[in-house]
């Protein structure tokens, strides 16, 4: 996006600058005058700098001995018609390193003084330069007194500005991007550049320089200001002037601050010379100001990432000459803007507002250079005729959770150009058709997740490289895949068939493979040797046989089996992913002991999930060593022996704050920018998804995974004592050690477990008194205690005492509330008499001679209802009600007898 910002500040920097060059690389430019050579000091002082550098790449080869002449050499640019150096470009180039993708070669070292020899340098380019060796910035950068363009940007320089840059009067153009000067209390230095037209000071800290805006204010020529994530907050000075302002103010950058719409009424002074202005990622508030519509120059305007909200002001339609439009991430509600005026627009972007109605084809009727539009996650209802044909062609399509359905959008298949197309969760109900695979071949990124499209998928462009067809309902085999996937989610569905397809993914760059809940069968196919890292999901299938060993050779970072036909033991080569994080191979025929080496080399695992299967043996003392685990599940197994005392080391269990990350990010490449067809490096997020026993249920969790820190070790044959470090692990939120054969006491330390949600130790040989620590657990929602042998009183607790008496039950010598066994010595509930009639006293029993005077009066008005008027009009015969009065007296009677039964009944237990 920034590719389109710079534009509109180039040409005016371009003039300002005259015959400066910058295009990287360039050779002299002396080339038409080869009689003009460079001056003798001149090439000395080049040379005496050459040698402080560090050329790890041998940049500059061509600077050699004094014969030659130095206006040849690379990066050096001279004066046409006197040889005097006027340009130095040390700019690294960007080049692919095999390995490790596009990166640039920096050259590093000393900058060496001797740069004061070339008196007529306007032109210095020291960005990317490493500057491990040496981070301050060299003060003689100040004395360079002719220079009219500096760039250091992305060369992390520290310490302070005024006294470096401070003599340097002529300068039109300062790029101190990326940069670590965090010492600036003002910026008053600014106003020693009066010729100032391009200014870069994006990426450093300038949270202390409250003038900031007053400072900007007193350069009259600047054209360009770029103020990107510096830390910035508005305070409008009292009195600001704007006598010495710019009035040729283009572009205006100042995303990813603290800003608020207070800067609105100072941005209103450029409304005749702005061309671009970015404020995404600040704190704008309040309505969008109708005063946008008098920015008639506006070609580029981002205010996304706030908290705008309202309507989008009819004014905009004034903005005619805009190119892009990005209102994304804020609280917008109100109907699609009218954007038919827009005949030049390129980018539109309303995703993730309130905003609802229909949009129709009108909408788009003149806005044939559109390429990029993003309307998701509004409340919109697209229409459009059958036959529309758009006139534009999209490059990236984005229309997630609007209505498009049922029926598939036809006019998708004019699109030829597409490289990002996503409608999920858009309400298509509809057979896919043959004609749709017939998908442009510039494609890269399809989404169709979240609907309901029914149908067979056939081979899909050879050039896609993310596809998620998730949530949907598919059929038939998995479809031949483009060799070079990066990313696959065909989950949800109802494929079936065998993995065997898998095999024509080359697997170098695949990341994230999620075929979880279809219907497919057999066995792994064994073609796993050359698959790079990745995310792997198999999970709700009906996959058999056991793991290949091939399957081991994979870089796996998260592992889901979960809920299949696997068996077997876990193949020793697994050993070697060393960066898993999640493994979940629950409910499985897996055998065999848990191996040691999951705790010696999965050091990052944060959770182990191996219930449900066949596993026997002790727990591995190795398992101790996972100090990054937070759920570890090995329930409904056969492990037998005790629970190791060292599962104290298991240390972000211990922890009050989860560390889990539930969003994954893998990365895709796309030859697509937000605005720049030149390249984009796009993310789509990724949560894991675990389930967990849970108060006595399995739930499912996904974005909330990371406050889950549990163990369950239930359904097992473990013994021994419950340890009494385990109590250490004072972050825990779950545990069950229930139906094991545990003895001994639950340990007196348990009230450290101040955060325990969820309890369970049913359904062992546990015994002693409860633990008084039991009443400080605040956070107690579900406590299961039953089938074991405790004894004594139950402590004490409002809370304990709420829990139902059935998860206190099968604990012989246990008493009181909430069960109804009275502890020895306390005293039965007192019956008192109150109103003639017997009260008992307790909460649940309320019986008094009130009951007997309602029974009566609803006896007689039953008998006046039913017998009364029928007798009197003859309806019924007298002795048919006389009937009706023994019934109903005979019930009323059965009633009184089993009231007064259990009276006593309950006076006896007490």
């Amino acid at each position: 996006m920034e590719a389109h910002g710079s534009q509109y500040f180039l040409v005016s920097l371009v003039l300002c600058l005259l015959c400066m060059r910058s295009t990287v690389g360039n050779s002299s430019s002396v080339t038409e005058f080869k009689s003009i050579k460079c001056l003798k000091w001149e090439k000395q002082a080049l040379l005496n700098f050459k040698h402080g550098l560090v050329d790890t790449f041998n940049q500059l080869s061509t600077w050699g001995s004094e014969e030659e002449d130095c206006c040849k050499w690379r990066r050096v640019w001279c004066n046409r018609k006197s040889g005097h150096v006027y340009g130095l470009d040390l700019r690294p180039p960007y080049v692919f390193l095999p390995g490790a993708g596009f990166d640039y070669k920096p050259f590093g070292g000393e900058i060496s003084s001797s740069l004061l020899q070339l008196r007529y340098l306007t032109y210095l380019d020291l960005s990317l330069f490493d500057t491990s060796r040496c981070r301050s910035l060299p003060e003689f950068i100040g004395s360079l007194i002719n220079l009219r363009y500096l760039n250091l940007s992305g060369s992390s320089f520290t310490g302070t500005l005024a006294d470096r840059l401070g003599n340097l009067s002529r300068l039109v153009s300062l790029d101190i991007r990326d940069n670590n000067f965090d010492q600036l209390e003002n910026l008053q230095f600014l106003s020693h550049f009066p010729a100032l037209k391009h200014l870069d000071m994006s990426h450093n800290n300038l949270s202390r320089a409250i003038d900031w805006l007053e400072a900007i204010n007193k350069l009259p020529s600047l054209v360009s200001l770029q103020l990107r994530d510096c830390g910035l907050s508005v305070l409008i000075p009292p009195r600001l002037s704007f006598a010495n302002a710019s009035k040729f103010l283009a572009v205006i950058d100042l995303r990813y601050n603290s800003i608020s719409s207070s800067i609105f009424p100072w941005l209103f002074n450029f409304n005749n010379s702005l061309v671009s202005l970015c404020l995404e990622n600040n704190v704008l508030r309040g309505p969008i100001p109708c005063a946008f519509g008098a920015m008639i120059s506006l070609k580029q305007l981002k205010l996304a990432f706030n908290n705008l909200e309202g309507q989008i002001p009819r004014s905009f339609e004034n903005l005619c000459n805009l190119k892009e439009l990005d209102l994304s991430e804020n609280n917008l509600t109100g109907h699609f803007p009218n954007p038919r005026n827009f005949s030049f627009l390129e980018v539109l972007d309303l995703s993730l507002n309130s905003m609802s109605g229909v949009i129709s084809d009108i909408h788009f009727s003149r806005l044939s250079k559109l390429w990029y539009l993003d309307i998701s996650d509004n409340f919109y209802t697209f229409t459009s005729s059958s036959n529309w044909i758009p006139p534009f062609q999209l490059i990236s399509l984005k229309m997630r959770s609007c209505i498009l359905g049922p029926r598939f959008p036809q006019w998708l298949h004019t699109q030829k150009k597409l490289i990002h197309l996503d409608i999920s969760n858009t309400n298509i109900s509809d057979h896919i058709s043959d004609r749709f695979w017939e998908l442009p071949p510039t494609l890269r990124y399809l989404n169709l997740s979240s609907n309901l499209i029914k149908g067979q998928v056939y081979k899909l462009p050879l050039i896609l490289d993310t596809i998620d067809l998730s949530f949907n309902c598919f059929h038939g085999p998995i479809p031949q895949l483009p060799p070079d996937t990066t990313i696959l989610n065909l989950s949800k569905n109802m494929f079936s068939g065998t993995l065997s397809n898998l095999c024509s993914i080359s697997g170098e760059k695949l990341e994230y493979l999620d075929l979880s809940d279809n219907m497919l069968t057999g066995e792994l196919p064994d073609c796993w040797k050359n698959w790079k890292s990745m995310i792997l999901n198999l999970a709700n299938n009906k996959l058999y046989g056991a793991i290949p060993p091939s399957f081991g050779l994979l870089g796996l970072e998260t592992l889901h089996f979960s809920n299949n036909n696997f068996s077997g033991e876990l193949f020793p080569s697994l050993a070697n992913s060393t960066s898993l994080q999640f493994v979940d191979l629950g409910n499985n025929q897996f055998s065999g002991r848990i191996p040691a080496w999951i705790g010696n080399n999965f050091k990052d695992l944060i959770v182990l999930r191996l219930r449900s299967n066949r596993f026997y043996g002790s727990i591995p003392l190795e398992l101790c060593y996972l100090a990054s685990l937070q759920i570890l599940d090995l329930s409904d197994n056969i492990i037998s022996g005790s629970i190791p005392q060292c599962f104290s080391n298991l240390t972000a269990m211990a922890r009050k704050n989860g560390t889990i990350d539930p969003w994954r990010y893998p990365l895709y490449s796309h030859p697509l920018d937000d605005l720049n067809p030149n390249g984009w490096i796009a993310m789509v997020p990724y949560s894991e998804i675990i389930r967990v026993v849970w108060k006595g249920l399995e739930v499912e969790y996904g974005k909330t995974i990371g406050l889950v820190r549990c163990i369950d070790l239930s359904s097992n044959i473990l013994s021994g004592k419950i340890p009494d470090e385990i109590t250490d692990l004072a972050g825990l939120i779950s545990l069950n050690l229930s139906r094991n054969q545990l003895n001994g006491i639950i340990p007196r330390t348990i009230g450290r477990l101040s955060l325990i949600e969820s309890f369970d130790l049913s359904a062992n040989h546990l015994s002693g008194s409860l633990s008084e620590g039991l009443s400080d657990l605040n956070f107690l929602s579900y406590l299961n205690l039953s089938d074991n042998n405790f004894s004594g009183k139950i402590p004490g607790s409002t809370q304990l005492q709420s829990f139902d008496e059935k998860f206190f039950m099968g604990n012989r010598e246990l008493c009181g509330k909430p069960l109804l066994k009275k502890c020895p010595g306390e005293e039965p509930d007192r019956l008192s008499t109150e109103g003639g009639g017997k009260v008992v006293e307790d909460e649940d029993e309320i019986i008094s001679s009130g009951f007997y005077v309602s029974m009566a009066v609803g006896f007689v008005t039953g008998f006046w209802i039913v017998c009364g008027k029928s007798v009197a009009s003859q309806v019924w015969p007298a002795a048919s009600c006389f009937q009706y009065f023994h019934v109903r007296a005979s019930a009323y009677c059965l009633i009184h007898n089993f009231i007064e039964h259990m009276k006593e009944e309950i006076n006896d237990e007490q």
